[in-house]
């Protein structure tokens, strides 16, 4: 199997390098030769490990993810196929779940590649045009495209042949229109960045894409908010141009998407390359100023002097910068964003304490910040900039369990802290002062124990290593069973909550192994520290030992 599908690669590969699809190339401005020099390339430096940001160069983590989405599409497309599904939901469901899916990945790739070009900034000199450049950048979108649309509807296009009224050619229907608006909204977000490139300052560029990327999911969780007031636009358009056909008022709508993400494209294919060096370094020449920080003073008084609170400075600076981390974060953020404001919404309207007999949503708020902690601790590793971490090869050894305590106090005092502060005083006024100074006591323990895990997750300086999508992929996983896990501790905390003994027995046991966990876990990240940085100078002297011998 693997020898056909390796035979089949080497197919498709000789036709695509072939005079044919040259004259396609040509046709769309760019350059042949140059375009499959920049794709060997950008393949030799991923398999070399040197260029791992890019989810469509990775094919362990494309087809661990295709493996996933595989398994889910094909039990649901089973089960809607047993129940006798009509055609037109079934096909309409699989298409809506595919372009959400996909606008999100393709977005946060489409970001990354044209976004932060770091690689650009050696081939800016070189006689390349935006055109090819770009070609040859993207191209990995159309893998990502191939994998995701196809695990999630192979087995749904060849099961809908089974359902009632549907014709025999449905496998090819439903896997073509699924294949073609995957290809649709990848041009559409190329077309989006080339227009932001051209309108924004590059100061802005990148602030401005993340804010893109998060679009999708804002829209989603904002329906609510939105949708009467859509009902009512549409309502009022149908009765003004009621006069006017529906397929005018769709080919209109077609052509105006059409003709923007062609001058999208158009925008990316001119000077793009010219634009690589004010992107990459878009905030080079803004000075720091130096503020005195409340937090920095707690945090150098309690949590590890001025090592400690160097520790903090650079994590709380980091996090707001850091391309790949605000990147990778947007993946989970905004849907925990949004639980947390829908938790506290339905609390001030009808939900009860939580030591009422009934159910209440509230139960779930220290597990939402939980998870959040756990997200960030696995991003926190990987970061832009992580050549730099030679930098602290100039610290001395001993005073990295110093800066590993000021990690953990920028986390817990921003994250636990502060948060539970704040929600502290509406608690006491819609519960009463008992009541919720024993929910906000047990909170901040239980998500105190969250980042005490989360903190064996950051493996060595936080962003100091390379984005790896094959990590990422394994996340999901790690993600379900985090959800399970979760769910129970909820129960649990259900039945316990029915007792103010018990939770006062509770608390200070959970006061007390978090506090022991979480020393524990800074001992392991220190070792953990200390670990990379000197597998860092190890290699660091093997490249200089290498090139002195040739």
């Amino acid at each position: 199997m693997n020898d056909l599908l390796e035979r089949l690669g080497q197919a498709i590969e000789r036709f695509l390098r072939g005079s044919a699809f040259s004259r396609v190339l040509t046709g769309c401005g760019i350059d042949p030769r140059r375009y499959w020099l920049l794709m060997d390339l950008f393949a030799k430096l991923s398999e070399r490990e040197e260029m791992q940001g890019q989810l469509g160069r990775q094919t362990g983590a494309l087809r661990f993810s295709a493996g996933l989405f595989f398994i889910l599409g094909s039990g649901g497309g089973l089960v809607m196929v047993m129940f006798g599904t009509p055609v037109r939901i079934f096909i309409s469901i699989y298409l809506f779940f595919t372009a959400f899916i996909l606008l999100g990945v393709l977005l946060s790739e489409t970001a990354n590649s044209l976004v932060n070009p770091v690689e650009g900034l050696a081939l800016a000199h070189q006689p390349i045009n935006g055109a090819t450049y770009t070609g040859a950048k993207l191209s990995h979108l159309l893998r990502v495209v191939l994998y995701f649309a196809g695990g999630l509807n192979l087995t749904p296009a060849l099961a809908g042949a089974f359902l009632r009224d549907a014709p025999w050619s449905y496998p090819l229907i439903h896997f073509g229109a699924a294949s073609l608006s995957g290809l649709v909204l990848a041009l559409a977000c190329c077309g989006i960045f080339g227009w932001l490139i051209r309108v924004v300052p590059a100061r802005r560029l990148k602030v401005a894409a993340q804010f893109v990327q998060s679009i999708p999911f804002v829209i989603i969780m904002t329906r609510q908010a939105w949708m009467p007031a859509g009902r009512a636009a549409v309502g009022m358009l149908r009765g003004t141009l009621q006069w006017i056909p529906v397929w005018a008022v769709i080919a209109a709508a077609a052509g105006a998407l059409g003709t923007a993400v062609v001058f999208g494209l158009r925008a990316l294919s001119s000077d793009y390359l010219i634009r690589v060096s004010a992107m990459v370094h878009s905030n080079a020449d803004i000075t720091t100023k130096v503020r005195w920080s409340l937090l920095g003073e707690i945090v150098h008084r309690f949590f590890g002097g001025q090592a400690g609170r160097a520790g903090f400075e650079y994590m709380r600076r980091m996090m707001l910068r850091d391309w790949q981390f605000r990147r990778q974060l947007l993946t989970v953020f905004p849907l925990l964003f949004f639980a947390i404001i829908g938790l506290a919404n339905d609390l001030f309207s009808k939900n009860p304490s939580p030591f009422s007999a009934g159910f209440s949503s509230v139960h779930l708020l220290p597990h939402l910040f939980g998870i959040m902690l756990l997200s960030m601790c696995v991003f926190l590793q990987y970061g832009t900039d992580y050549k730099g971490v030679w930098l602290f090869l100039t610290i001395p050894d001993h005073m990295f369990r110093r800066v590993a305590r000021g990690i953990h106090a920028s986390l817990w005092l921003t994250v636990v802290l502060l948060p539970h502060a704040l929600l502290w005083g509406p608690f006491m006024l819609r519960w009463g002062i008992s009541e919720a100074s024993l929910f906000m006591l047990y909170s901040v323990a239980a998500v105190s124990v969250y980042l005490a895990i989360g903190l064996r997750l950051i493996d060595g300086i936080p962003f100091g290593k390379q984005p790896n999508p094959s990590r990422a992929a394994g996340m999901q996983f790690g993600m379900i069973v985090t959800l399970i896990l979760v769910g129970i501790a909820v129960a649990i905390q259900y039945l316990i909550f029915r007792s103010y003994i018990a939770v006062e027995i509770l608390i200070p046991i959970l006061w007390g192994g978090a506090h022991l966990l979480t020393r524990n876990s800074l001992r392991s990240f220190d070792l953990s520290i200390r670990h990379n940085l000197a597998l860092e100078s190890g290699a660091s002297k093997f490249l200089y030992t290498e090139v002195e011998t040739e």
